[in-house]
């Protein structure tokens, strides 16, 4: 009587071992949520003195700017501004850098034939915008294409693919870096995303909630180079993982257990009849 109990128990205990080896709250798992409206859609109401798009980037001392001059009058002036360099030179990350220009402590770089110009403070598009100005001086129909060249972002943790990325936009966000990086693992805390941020005077620690939708009002969402986003493991799922090992183990054998229930209880019925 009692193993024909143990019997009918044993499937409802392994149910219940497979459930919690398994299971994690799917909400801990969505990012962006909260404030929508009633068709699913995320919805903020910029307020007057607000843009709807992304801040760029502020050129800062030691920023590095790839900088290209080209002109519709001929290849003569092109040589003049941007010397030896090929196009083919230029095709990967070492090529810019090589030949990139550094902004120095005054705020300014150095162009060839140009000369100096102060572009700290400025976005890369008016960086690009004044240069163009200066090169105008010089040749008609001058075609500047300004980069950033050191606009490098690490990412640890919990994550697919952990490593440094650099990108090119005007702006990066934590998303932008996170899909870089092949998205969260299984048991990355969404609820405690770090950012670490070194700046001339000290290094400061931002924590962002990538499961809440008003992260996209913080100014904290928005990367500078250099910057390093850590996802910590959650630490329930984490406890889980540590456990998958036995806890496999133990539903292994408590299904071999169930079997060898099954073939006695099925021995003993035969033998009573």
């Amino acid at each position: 009587m009692l193993m024909r109990r143990f019997f009918k128990l044993t499937p409802l205990f392994v149910m219940v071992v497979v459930f919690l080896s398994s299971c994690t709250s799917q909400k801990n798992l969505i990012y962006l949520q909260g404030m929508e409206n009633e068709n699913g859609e995320i919805m903020y109401n910029y307020a007057e003195n607000e843009h709807n798009y992304s801040p760029d980037y502020i050129l800062a001392e030691q920023d590095m700017l790839y900088i290209q001059i080209t002109s519709t009058v001929g290849n003569e002036a092109n040589a003049l501004f941007n010397g030896t360099a090929s196009n083919n030179a230029m095709a990967n990350d070492n090529g810019l850098f090589l030949n990139g220009f550094v902004v120095d402590k005054n705020g300014e770089i150095g162009l060839p034939l140009i000369g100096k110009v102060y572009v700290k403070g400025l976005t890369v598009e008016q960086a690009e915008k004044k240069i163009k100005e200066k090169a105008e001086e010089f040749v008609q129909g001058a075609i500047v294409s300004c980069k950033m060249v050191n606009y490098k972002v690490s990412v640890l943790g919990e994550v697919a693919r952990p490593g440094t990325y650099t990108f090119y936009q005007p702006s990066v966000n934590v998303f932008d870096v996170i899909a870089a990086a092949g998205d969260l693992t299984y048991y990355g805390n969404r609820h405690k995303v770090k950012i670490v941020r070194k700046t001339s005077k000290e290094d400061i620690i931002y924590t962002l909630d990538l499961s809440e939708a008003s992260i996209l009002q913080d100014k904290r969402f928005y990367l500078q180079p250099g910057d390093l986003v850590y996802v910590q493991p959650n630490k329930s799922t984490k406890s889980l993982s540590t456990l998958n090992a036995p806890l496999g183990t133990i539903t292994s054998s408590l299904s071999i257990i169930a079997s060898v229930i099954s073939l006695v209880t099925l021995v003993l019925s035969l033998n009573n009849k």
